[in-house]
């Protein structure tokens, strides 16, 4: 007895050394060995494979750009004296903008109506000039004294044969029908001369008459330039010259733009490998739908109007110009847009939760869970991904279930505990505002003119000037 008490009492204090064994101690030291527990299988949210019909979209970044930019500037020197619209304001096709001092201009054009009027005297005085008229009745009177004077010759010639006449007067008459002869000669060419300066004088009357009425033109579009009119419906900027300055000319020209801003144009670049189907897309009507600043969705659908003719080397991508309307101006110029364009769809393709997809050293794959809940990996081939959804190409079938949640937590043949949920509860709607932005859309803030007043009937109301209104006390719970 007292040698088992020994051996008890030194199989205890190794043990208590040990720390291994629990003693208890009631009729000697029994030591026992508690059993290991299994941890229980770990918790994983998993979905059933479907087949769903998804749209093929395309997102890109771009900018809006208005579609007509017109510069209004001053072509003739003179000081600005009129302004027609507000700075900012939308204004009209042909609508008076600016006004140039125009009296100038009119002087300019009085002068050359009266140099006008002063040509067209000068050319009717030419066109009804007599000079060949003359020079032709001095040739004709000329002609006949030479056909006088060689019938006296020949009369002279005669006597003298018959030896009547002394060979004198035989000689004279020769002499007179030879100047007369010269007379019709230098008739002739005064004749030819006249005729040419008559023509040449009407050529140059109405060469000074073209020049005049050139000068009334020129005149005449200097003064409309004076008057400013706009090209386009838009809205305008703010005047850079102000009224009173002098303009033109080596000074300031450049007075005002106008920006066509309805419908608003946006430039986009989508990746090169949608251009054969952008472009078959864009002859039946390629819709653009447009998130400005990456938070609030334009109200009105776009389209495409334009594809440029190149690829960008760089990027790799291809400029799409499109409109959109604008009514309201709530694009501008030099925003920043995400267009979105549904090229297509996916039809009846297999689909599983984005985060159910992840990639590792041997590429893409799923967790799946089998009948007897273990976990099996498998490879599969996504091609897209749509509203939160992966568009898988092969790899898995409808009806298989997917891991989901608790990816990290799991291994290749672990046994685990699955709860399911539908796939339907991970697709991702757009978290773009889609009225105002995000500061203005809570409950708090108020946008004067847009946001009705909470404040009930009867309520003073407070000083625009001091808008903070007083604390109130705290109304206890009931």
């Amino acid at each position: 007895m007292m040698k088992s008490s020994s051996v008890a009492k030194g199989l205890c204090a190794s043990c208590m050394a040990l720390g291994l064994i629990s003693c208890a101690v009631l009729a000697g030291c029994q030591a026992t060995a508690q059993p290991a527990k299994t941890p229980p299988p770990p918790p994983v949210t998993v979905v059933t494979v479907k087949t769903m019909t998804l749209p093929v979209v395309v997102d890109r970044i771009g900018t809006t750009r208005a579609l007509q930019d017109v510069t209004i500037r001053a072509r003739v020197k003179g000081f600005l004296r009129e302004q027609h619209f507000d700075n900012g304001g939308n204004v009209k096709k042909g609508q008076l903008l600016l006004v140039i001092d125009e009296e100038p201009y009119k002087i300019q054009l009085e002068q050359a109506t009266a140099q006008l009027e002063a040509a067209e005297a000068a050319r009717r005085k030419n066109v009804a000039s007599k000079k060949p008229d003359v020079a032709k009745a001095k040739l004709a009177l000329s002609q006949a004294q030479l056909a006088l004077d060689a019938i006296e010759e020949r009369r002279e010639r005669s006597l003298i044969q018959r030896k009547v006449a002394p060979q004198e007067d035989l000689d004279k008459a020769e002499a007179q029908r030879k100047k007369s002869a010269a007379q019709v000669d230098a008739d002739s060419a005064d004749l030819e001369q006249a005729r040419s300066d008559y023509q040449i004088d009407i050529d140059s009357s109405k060469a000074d008459v073209d020049t005049a009425r050139a000068a009334v033109d020129d005149a005449k579009l200097n003064l409309s330039y004076c008057r400013m009119i706009s090209p386009i419906d838009g809205r305008i900027g703010e005047l850079k010259v102000k009224v009173g300055n002098l303009v033109g000319d080596g000074q300031a020209t450049e007075l005002v733009t106008i920006q066509q801003l309805d419908p608003m144009g946006f430039d986009i670049r989508p990746a090169a490998r949608y251009l054969p189907l952008a472009t078959s897309l864009l002859k039946r009507g390629l819709e653009i739908k447009l998130t400005v600043e990456g938070q609030r969705e334009h109200p009105q659908l776009g389209k495409a109007i334009f594809i440029d003719n190149t690829i960008d080397a760089t990027t790799s991508t291809f400029l799409v110009r499109g409109q959109a309307p604008n009514p309201d101006g709530l694009l501008l110029p030099g925003d920043y847009i995400e267009g979105t364009m549904v090229l297509g769809e996916y039809h009846d393709a297999v689909v599983v939760p984005e985060q159910g997809v992840v990639r590792g050293q041997e590429g893409w794959r799923v967790m799946i869970v089998d009948a007897e809940n273990k976990v099996d990996v498998v490879k599969v081939e996504p091609v897209d991904t749509v509203t939160g959804l992966r568009v898988l190409e092969s790899g898995l079938a409808v009806g298989q279930r997917v891991i989901v949640e608790g990816i990290q937590l799991v291994r290749q043949g672990q046994t685990v505990a699955p709860t399911e949920m539908p796939l339907e509860g991970y697709l991702r709607e757009s978290t773009r505002v889609t009225s105002l932005d995000r500061r203005f859309n809570n409950k708090v803030a108020r946008v004067p003119g847009l946001t009705p007043d909470p404040s009930p009937k009867g309520e003073p109301q407070r000083d625009p000037a001091n808008p903070v209104p007083s604390p109130k006390p705290a109304t206890p719970p009931r």
